[in-house]
């Protein structure tokens, strides 16, 4: 007979998210599968990488709300409402990494 179930591993021990139909004590074979969703893209930079830009992002994006940005750790490179603008002006300042985003308003 096979089960499927969704479980949570917490505190070193398996634990289903719904009871399981099977007597006290059974002896079981489990197979486990990560259902942890893979990031949408690889990247050797650690996780951090982008952090200067976030902080920037928290505390100075506020007059340029609604813009495309240009950032090269805290320093803004370029913004605009176009996105192929800006890219063009951080690639004209000479920065070749910078993060693109834009802002909410």
């Amino acid at each position: 007979m096979a089960i499927h179930f969704e479980a949570v591993y917490e505190h070193g021990v398996l634990c289903p998210l719904e009871p399981l139909a099977l007597p006290e004590h059974q002896r079981v074979h489990v197979t486990v599968e990560d259902r942890n969703p893979p990031l949408s893209w690889e990247s050797a930079q650690p996780l951090d990488h982008s952090r200067a830009e976030l902080e920037w992002l928290a505390n100075e994006s506020h007059p340029i709300a609604g813009e495309w940005l240009a950032l090269d750790g805290n320093r803004l490179v370029a913004h605009g409402p176009k996105l192929a603008a800006v890219k063009t002006a951080a690639e004209e300042a000479g920065s070749f990494a910078a993060v693109f985003c834009q802002c909410s308003r």
